[in-house]
């Protein structure tokens, strides 16, 4: 429901916000064309802002891409800054009332951006730790799942290796819903070295699988950097 909400209707606030700064009091109706053209630009800025916060959300959220969210944060908060400016110049004579409402949907339109990216940033740090579980995980399909040939295969060494590094792995995750998925993640390869010391395949099997839907839940929970 969070992820919703950031995903969704912040950007829609801001655009809402940022037309109550930038655009309120401007006329397209009996005006020229240059007028026009000008007025056009103001609402291009606005959905600027909006597609940039959208922008900004989506790639700091799950593992998230601090560089890239903080650049479109930025972008979409000097969008709101320079259309306000262009009004502040389009329109001087505006009411008082009006220049205030102005400058305070402007200025709230910034802090939703900025409190809106570092909110979901923040709420991605079990994401953002278990990305290196995430990457042993996925290299690791030779031993997630049995080798039923004869002599084929990781040997019981390798197994318990894996097992110790996915381990420690799952214990640097302690934020969040990811840190449920991870761990249990470190109890399945434990319990996976087990059943390859007992060479009981079929559980192993059985136990890959669930590893398998264990790791989905994760990728779900934090999907990959975009």
């Amino acid at each position: 429901m969070t992820e919703e909400i950031t995903a969704y209707v912040v950007p829609a606030l801001v655009a809402v916000l940022a037309a109550a700064g930038i655009t309120i009091g401007i006329q397209f109706r009996d005006v020229d064309a240059y007028e026009r053209r000008r007025g056009f630009w103001q609402w291009l800025l606005v959905l600027l802002a909006a597609l940039a916060t959208l922008g900004a959300t989506n790639s700091a959220s799950g593992a998230g891409n601090l560089l890239e969210s903080s650049l479109l944060s930025v972008l979409a908060m000097a969008a709101v800054i320079v259309g306000h400016v262009m009004w502040r110049r389009r329109v001087p004579d505006a009411e008082p009332r009006t220049q205030r409402l102005a400058v305070a949907a402007s200025a709230l339109a910034v802090v939703v951006v900025a409190a809106s990216v570092t909110f979901t940033y923040i709420s991605g740090k079990g994401c953002r730790q278990a990305q290196p579980l995430v990457e042993s995980s996925r290299a690791s399909s030779g031993l997630i799942l049995p080798a039923f040939a004869a002599n084929q295969g990781p040997t019981v060494g390798d197994f318990n290796e894996w097992a110790k590094v996915i381990g420690e792995q799952a214990k640097q995750v302690t934020s969040g819903k990811a840190a449920e998925h991870a761990h249990r993640l470190g109890e399945l390869a434990g319990q996976i070295a087990d059943a390859e010391r007992t060479n009981d395949k079929g559980r192993h099997a059985m136990l890959g699988v669930q590893y398998y839907d264990e790791l989905k839940g994760l990728l779900t929970t934090c999907p990959p950097p975009r």
